[in-house]
């Protein structure tokens, strides 16, 4: 009996655990293709595999939304997933750096319209 509740309760974990790693938003900075902004708090990035992502940040940005602006990031390393406190640069010309700071990283909705 003891063996059945152990494997039950193992590959109940299991399936918890897989769909709670299937929701988490994890872009790959090794993995970014483009990047949009929406507004000054809220970009939209976009990986190899096309899967899009909505990145709000923690206070407006204001190069964000300027033409040619480029982005700069700081501690963003290869492998690791782009995540709340991350910290970016953005330059437009003619204009200082702006250091703006992540505060959520979602999966964007399936479907959703891209204005790229």
């Amino acid at each position: 009996m003891k063996t059945k509740l152990f494997a039950v309760s193992l590959i109940t974990a299991s399936l918890i655990a897989t769909q709670v790693l299937a929701a988490a938003a994890c872009l790959q900075h090794n993995r970014l293709q483009s990047w949009r902004a929406v507004d000054d708090t809220t970009m939209e990035m976009t990986d190899l595999q096309m899967n899009r992502y909505t990145v709000r940040l923690k206070n407006r940005c204001s190069n964000l939304t300027r033409p040619a602006a480029q982005l700069v990031t700081r501690t963003w390393q290869n492998l690791a997933c782009l995540s709340s406190g991350e910290i970016f640069t953005v330059t437009a010309p003619g204009l200082g750096a702006v250091t703006c700071s992540v505060a959520e990283v979602e999966t964007a909705a399936p479907g959703a319209a891209s204005a790229q």
